[in-house]
This record gives C-alpha cells, sequence and structure tokens, in this order.
C-alpha cells in the first residue's frame, strides 16, 4: 500500500479510499475541491499499485494498514472518511474498527451484506475476465470500460495497476468485500454518516446496503441518485456528487 498526500497537515484530515480496480487518482478533483479545507490522504491500496506489484488479500488487512499509517503519522482523528463501493467496505471497516475517530463518513456504493454464492462467483468471474482482457490490451475492453467503468483520463493509470496487479487479488478482493454480515451495534457517538446509491441493477448489494444501515443506525442519511450505475454518479458527474458531499459536511 502506497499514501498520497496533499495539502497542509495542520488542517482537519479527510481519508479518501478508492474502489475496486480504480486507480487512486480516480479522487483528483475530489481533492483538488478540498484541498484548501483539508489535509487529504489517498492510499494506493494492495493489489492497486500502479508502480510496484501488490496483491490485495482483505478489506481488514487494507484497513489494518491504513490504522498504521494514521498511527505513525500521529493521526487520531479524522475529519472526513469517504469510501467509493470496495473503499466504503475498508472505510466502514475503519468505523467498525474504532481505532481511529471519524466525524463524518462518507459511503458511496459501499456493500455491506453478504451478496451470495451465485452472484459472488457471478461478480469474480466478471472482475477476473475485466483483468485478463486487459492485460492483453483487448481494444474492445479497453473501450468498454471507458464508457461504463472509469472516464477515459484514467485509462493510462488504470491499465498500469491492472499489469502489476498479482495473483489472487482479485478473487480475495470479491470474497473479502462480498462475504460476512457487517456489524449493527456499533457506536455512532460524534459521527455524521452519509450513504450513497444508484438505481441501476448493478447497485442490487448497495441498496440493501442501504436498507440495512438505515434500519440499525438511524443517524445514517441516505441519498438515492435515481438512474445511476454503480460508481457512475462519483465517476462521470464528479460535480453533482460534490455537491452533494458539501451540503453533507457543511
Amino acid at each position: 500500500m502506497i499514501f498520497h498526500t496533499f495539502g497542509d497537515v495542520s488542517k482537519p484530515k479527510m481519508l479518501l479510499i478508492h474502489g475496486v480496480l480504480c486507480p487512486w487518482q480516480m479522487w483528483d478533483d475530489v481533492v483538488q475541491h478540498y484541498l484548501e479545507k483539508y489535509y487529504i490522504i489517498v492510499p494506493e491500496l494492495d493489489g492497486h499499485t500502479q508502480n510496484i506489484s501488490t496483491q490485495f488479500k482483505s478489506v481488514e488487512d487494507e484497513a489494518a494498514g491504513i490504522e498504521k499509517y494514521l498511527s505513525l503519522c500521529g493521526i487520531s482523528e479524522l475529519d472526513t472518511v469517504c469510501g467509493l463501493s470496495m473503499g466504503g467496505r475498508i472505510a466502514a471497516m475503519l468505523w467498525k474498527n474504532g481505532n481511529v475517530k471519524i466525524k463524518n463518513l462518507v459511503l458511496d456504493g459501499a456493500p455491506l451484506v453478504p451478496a451470495g454464492g451465485f452472484v459472488s462467483r457471478v461478480v469474480v468471474n466478471f472482475y477476473i475476465d475485466i483483468v485478463q482482457k486487459c492485460k492483453q490490451c483487448d481494444p474492445k475492453t479497453i473501450e468498454n470500460s471507458k464508457k461504463n467503468f472509469l472516464p477515459e483520463r484514467y485509462t493510462e493509470p488504470f491499465l498500469r495497476l491492472i499489469d502489476k496487479m498479482e495473483g489472487d487479488s482479485i478473487n480475495n478482493v470479491c470474497h473479502s468485500v462480498l462475504g460476512g454480515d457487517f456489524p449493527t451495534n456499533l457506536s455512532t457517538e460524534g459521527m455524521r454518516i452519509l450513504y450513497m446509491y444508484g438505481t441501476k441493477s448493478n447497485e442490487m448489494l448497495s441498496k440493501k446496503s442501504a436498507k440495512l444501515i438505515r434500519k440499525h443506525y438511524r443517524i445514517v442519511k441516505l441519498v438515492k441518485c435515481k438512474g445511476m450505475m454503480h460508481a457512475e454518479l462519483l465517476c462521470f458527474h464528479t460535480p453533482e456528487w460534490l455537491k452533494i458531499a458539501d451540503e453533507f459536511i457543511g
């Protein structure tokens, strides 16, 4: 795992955690938007590093790695944590662990419910297919990713992380992120939580997660992004995402 930092370290701290197969640069516009207000930390998660080969093992390991880094930096409190999809699951793990105080938790499409065997197999096969074809520089797969997954400006770092991805990273990502229930009795003292999700078919788990977290944590604010696919708002309509985040964070 590699950490990228921006801004004045004396300012309130913001942590931004990317999603599966997303380069850390997907947060570029968010970093620029909040640079004057926050000291911003952006992890480049294991299995997604672009200059060295690393392997993703579990969301628990990634959360522990982030906590270790923050501890070494003397950071025990984060004003805002934002996590997209897998990154949202890792952000929720930081909340669960309770080793770092979080004031504002922003989860976008974070899977907090188990997917079940059939769905997990479909997701694993889907991502493995993308990785294998992108490693082979398959033009059709790369073009489809520009239209439906990440904007074209992220294609170069996306292909770099694909090239460096090791071993069973995708299997580990999918089984770790999609398996197991999320606790329903965590402390929310001093916290505010925002959960965003789309309405298209590939947001099924996010919809269920939104229902779960709202049922057990009444402080959660839900934002339904009508007509949006998984991660579409942040990746393709960043100004709209920032408007929602601004209204929540204050």
